[in-house]
């Protein structure tokens, strides 16, 4: 019996979610992926209940909590439309530290491609001395922080942030800022896995690094796009590889 008690004590109570929060999950992903188009009108209340077969008053509730996070508007006597889709909104929910899925690693590396790599071109031919000098200053700390056997995420963030800056695009800037807490979840993971692997993979990510800043310096558009690319794609395979592994 005290054995039994023991393993009762060892776990803590498994809270399912409320109804309503289960209806607002629902339609706050419609929203998002694109199923519920921004302009677009729920159906009543009284619908919605009969839809999810669960009380009127849980649907207001989901719905109260989707107007408090921006995704939709309640007018008075005309309904609930569905709010433009806020970009920011995309990685605010996203904290420090939180696992990613790999559906979300591979969609968030899709961006950084996207983002990046472009960035990487545009920094090479218009970044000033200074903004140059701000991507070395995050190299160098990246070095300092491997011999450490310090993760030194934060150093490669600011890395790819200065080089977003050098890219003199206020919008893609902004972009970057606002993924930033998102990138340094997979820059975290990327070098905690090289350095348990082997103290040569975070050698190898900062030549990675450095080969980026060389092109940018020497003002090389192409070299720049291509060790951006190169980068990410390395980053990339040691994180969904190493998952699939497990």
């Amino acid at each position: 019996m005290k054995q039994m008690r023991c393993l009762q004590l060892a776990f803590k109570q498994v809270k399912t979610k409320k109804i309503s929060e289960v209806i607002r999950d629902q339609l706050e992903e419609m929203i998002r992926s694109g199923a519920l188009q921004p302009g677009e009108k729920l159906d009543s209340v009284e619908k919605l209940s009969a839809s999810f077969e669960v009380s009127r008053s849980a649907v207001r509730e989901a719905l109260s909590a989707l107007r408090a996070i921006g995704l939709v508007t309640i007018r008075q006597g005309e309904g609930t439309f569905v709010n433009k889709y806020d970009f920011s909104s995309m990685v605010d929910p996203v904290g420090k530290r939180r696992i990613l899925s790999n559906k979300e690693k591979l969609e968030l590396f899709q961006v950084r491609k996207i983002i990046e790599v472009g960035a990487a071109s545009l920094a090479a031919e218009s970044r000033t001395s200074e903004q140059l000098q701000h991507i070395k200053d995050a190299l160098d700390r990246m070095e300092v922080a491997e011999e450490g056997l310090d993760l030194g995420e934060k150093a490669d963030v600011d890395f790819h942030l200065a080089i977003a800056a050098a890219a003199s695009n206020d919008i893609l800037y902004d972009m970057m800022t606002k993924l930033s807490d998102t990138f340094s979840l997979t820059m975290y993971e990327s070098r905690k896995k090289s350095l348990f692997s082997e103290v040569q993979s975070l050698k190898r990510l900062h030549h990675e690094h450095e080969q980026i800043y060389k092109a940018i310096k020497a003002k090389d558009a192409s070299a720049a796009n291509q060790a951006m690319m190169d980068h990410l794609v390395k980053v990339e395979q040691i994180l969904l590889h190493d998952d699939r592994q497990s």
